[in-house]
């Protein structure tokens, strides 16, 4: 493992977890995911391309600057998909869908609440979790 971690939401209790655990030379990045959402709790193995978390972490700065509109991880490998929007008043809401395998159509979807103050953190990790 590389040690870099991205949490989104709070490691104790309701969150996703993407723990980076190798880069290859030809620009993917592969990746534990693991979300915990109520009683649900599941985990897989993922790929992002360089860039996609790097380019999510710029826009989850921008949420935070401006605390209204949206940030989106749509990866060209859609595994993990996360779109996260402010209300204008430091509450993020956080929508999720999880899918450890296409061909098995068995998916979670979720949605997880954070304050402002967390999102310096999360874009913190973003960027660091991405080589580019």
């Amino acid at each position: 493992m590389t040690g870099k971690q991205i949490v989104i939401g709070k490691a104790e209790s309701d969150h996703v977890s993407i723990e980076v655990a190798s880069h290859s030379p030809d620009g993917w990045t592969g990746t534990k995911v693991r979300v915990v959402c109520g009683t649900w709790k599941g985990s897989f193995d993922w790929d992002f391309q360089t860039g996609e978390l790097g380019r999510f972490g710029e826009e989850v700065q921008q949420l935070y600057e401006t605390l209204s509109g949206s940030a989106s991880l749509d990866p060209l490998e859609p595994n993990l998909k996360l779109r996260m929007t402010g209300d204008g008043k430091g509450h993020t809401k956080v929508e999720g869908h999880a899918e450890a395998e296409f061909y098995t159509r068995t998916h979670l979807v979720f949605t997880l609440s954070l304050d402002q103050t967390e999102l310096p953190a999360i874009v913190r990790s973003l960027m660091a979790a991405d080589p580019t």
